[in-house]
This record gives C-alpha cells, structure tokens and sequence, in this order.
C-alpha cells in the first residue's frame, strides 16, 4: 500500500520544493510567480494548498507587513517520496 503522500505528489510539488525549500523567507507570490510559468494561476494556488494539506509547508503571516504570508518548509527534501 502506497503512503497518501506518495499518491498526490506530482512534479510543480517537487519543483517548489527543490526551488525555494533552502531559502530562509519565502512569501506565497514567489511560489505563485514560480508555478505560473508551468501552469495556470489558479492551479498553481492548488498546488500550494495542496502542500499545506500534505504538511509539506506551513503558512506564516508576515511580522512586518501583517497582509504577505510567509512560507515556512516543514519537508526540505522529497527525495524518498520518488
């Protein structure tokens, strides 16, 4: 039996993971400006849902500018998901 998260993991999951997973802040609009270059903008805002759902990230709300919400990686490396 295959682990839930290995099912619903497609490669823009491993694209932003790989991408932004070692920066120290990271904000929704870059991941969303990343994603729109493979894919529509709704589906990219999907995605990222879909890596909260997974617990892969975490939303945080900016201390500076109360309205940007930062993105906090719980999993940095997806290797053992391929």
């Amino acid at each position: 039996m295959t682990s839930p998260i290995k099912k619903a993991l497609n490669i823009h999951h491993f694209r932003v993971v790989n991408r932004f997973a070692h920066l120290k802040e990271v904000k929704i609009s870059d991941i969303e400006r990343f994603l729109a270059s493979y894919v529509s903008m709704p589906t990219a805002r999907k995605i990222i849902h879909q890596l909260n759902d997974l617990e892969i990230i975490n939303f945080e709300q900016s201390m500076t500018d109360k309205r940007v919400k930062n993105v906090r990686f719980l999993i940095t490396n997806l290797d053992e998901f391929m």
